[in-house]
């Protein structure tokens, strides 16, 4: 045991509110540099590991200019980074959500081939999916627990390599078009908030915290016929920052173990009086919000006030902009895919993005997207309905085009590489979709794949239509159409390289330093997720300087 009873340490303490959990911050950790860590309760240190052959947890923070600057070959101190990522791990080997075992052998082959080469993983979304679940939010944070403690890989690799989150539907319990539409009334739409207070528990602790991120409350309320107000005596909307707010939902419910609709008995059974999406207007006082738009019928019921879960960060010359693409989107129109009303972010999360990918210095941005860009997401491996290879259903931006041109033209006119990492379909890719804008798609990482017709059937090489928008397929994992869903077995995961730098000697003393490259670069590369072989690898330049 790498620790003793003179370790350096800081108190902490499990909240019942949150499921027991509890959080840490960590100061004055130097940079590029391994701790070892533990959990100490009544004075007695306690073995986490999950087999007691494991090494002891441990993580490495990332290097930083000071580590590296070199007033002859790096004075700007650039250094290299390696980061894994992928997407959707079910861990039900069964028909209802389509996984490979219980306990993934991704996680351990990432470990075991790669070691200590990268320094954080992204789980873009999909982390569970949906098992135990009772109609509560105790249900949902009980799937969370199941996943901790029957996949024994991932919560190996969750103690040696520090994990970063986005959500997707199936974290949530299902699809949630509409949730960020005010006006809209009852539906599934309404699971999104006790979805993502277990998320954050379990997950988006996890995530660089934004000056947008608020709480997710949830309360009781009167309301009047015709009036706009949401009254909740009980609550204390003082501390409440509108900065923060996404949308409010009247009837808050999630899902039973199966289907979507409300569960069978309690409280949330029965859709409330005024059920649906809402605007906050201002905080009136203390327990009073105006919302939009007017409430039609009078009573109580509860609600959920939601908020943004986008989050960025820098790290170097890279820049990393997490989004939330199924929290604040409206419904999509199946009849109109160039829908003008229609979309998938939000208006504060797209004046999030576009701003800050305008101003950031970093010479690339990494676009994290739980939801794909070009690739369809059809109901083709499940559906022999004809056509179905074709109907985009809603999941991602193929069915909100005016959107996405709108975002790909801002970001292909910014002039850096901008390398998209989405997910929700379980297929590997790599896509060149302008000069300067990328999609790659690492996974799935432990979920049934998806065959090509899902995706539309795009070729696994070439030129493709993507809603008419011309795209460079240049590779996908390529499952074909004649396999059944369930016997796609095939898992990846990617790890992501940024290339700034050479380890080079030095002209007199011991040791190695970094000579910065004139022009980085990024080379992202699939890995079986049962062998560790190298697959397909893709490296994009920068700009020129």
């Amino acid at each position: 045991v790498p620790l003793t009873a003179d370790s350096p340490s800081v108190p902490g303490k499990t909240i019942a509110a949150s499921d027991n959990t509890a959080t840490v911050d960590l100061t004055g950790l130097a940079a590029d540099t391994r701790y070892f860590y533990g959990i100490r309760i009544d004075g007695q240190l306690i073995d986490t590991r999950v087999d007691f052959h494991d090494p002891w947890p441990a993580f490495q923070t990332l290097a930083d200019a000071g580590t590296a600057r070199d007033d002859a070959v790096n004075p700007d101190g650039l250094t290299n980074l390696c980061f894994a990522i992928g997407h959707c791990m079910s861990q039900e080997p069964g028909p209802r959500s389509g996984g490979h075992y219980a306990s993934s052998p991704v996680f351990d082959t990432l470990l075991a081939r790669h070691g200590d080469e990268p320094r954080f993983m992204i789980i873009n979304g999909d982390i569970i999916y949906e098992e135990r679940r009772d109609g509560t939010l105790d249900g949902v944070r009980e799937n969370y627990r199941l996943y901790f403690e029957r996949g024994r890989s991932f919560a190996r690799l969750a103690r040696r390599l520090p994990l970063l989150f986005t959500f997707d539907d199936h974290d949530v319990g299902w699809d949630i078009h509409g949730c960020g539409e005010v006006g809209l009334g009852e539906g599934r739409h309404l699971m999104r908030d006790i979805g993502l207070a277990a998320y954050g528990d379990y997950a988006a602790w996890a995530n660089p915290q934004m000056a947008s991120r608020g709480t997710i409350r949830f309360g009781t309320a009167a309301m009047a016929a015709g009036g706009d107000l949401l009254i909740d005596e009980q609550a204390d909307f003082t501390g409440l920052d509108p900065a923060t707010v996404s949308t409010i939902h009247v009837g808050s419910y999630t899902r039973p173990d199966s289907g979507w609709k409300r569960p069978a008995s309690g409280d949330a059974a029965t859709p409330p009086p005024n059920a649906g999406v809402y605007g906050l207007v201002e905080v009136v006082d203390s327990h009073r919000l105006r919302v939009r738009p007017a409430f039609t019928k009078g009573g109580t019921a509860g609600y959920s006030i939601g908020t943004h879960h986008y989050y960025d960060w820098q790290q170097g010359n890279c820049h990393f902009l997490a989004l939330d693409t199924r929290g604040e989107r409206s419904r999509f129109n199946s009849k109109n895919r160039a829908d003008s009303q229609a979309f998938i972010l939000g208006e504060a999360q797209e004046r999030w993005l576009l701003e800050t990918a305008r101003t950031t210095p970093a010479d690339f941005i990494f676009l994290i997207s739980p939801d794909p860009w070009t690739v369809y997401h059809t109901a083709a491996h499940v559906s022999t309905k004809p056509g179905a290879d074709r109907d985009d259903k809603g999941d991602g931006f193929p069915s909100f085009l005016h959107q996405r041109e709108r975002l790909l033209e801002a970001l292909e006119a910014i002039g850096k590489p901008v390398l998209i990492f989405s997910g929700d379909v379980h297929h590997a890719a790599s896509i060149r979709i302008t000069a300067n804008v990328w999609e790659f798609l690492c996974g799935p990482l432990a979920s049934t794949g998806h065959p090509l017709a899902t995706l539309g059937n795009p070729p696994t090489g070439g030129s493709w239509e993507s809603m008419g928008r011309s795209v460079d397929v240049r590779w996908l994992s390529g499952f074909p159409n004649d396999l059944p869903y369930q016997r796609i077995r095939n898992a990846y995961y990617g790890l992501v390289r940024v290339n700034n730098a050479a380890e080079v000697g030095r002209p007199q003393d011991a040791g190695l330093r970094l000579a910065a490259f004139d022009r980085p670069s990024v080379t992202v590369r699939w890995h079986d997720a049962y062998t560790g072989r190298l697959v397909y690898a893709e490296t994009v330049a920068a700009s020129g300087r």
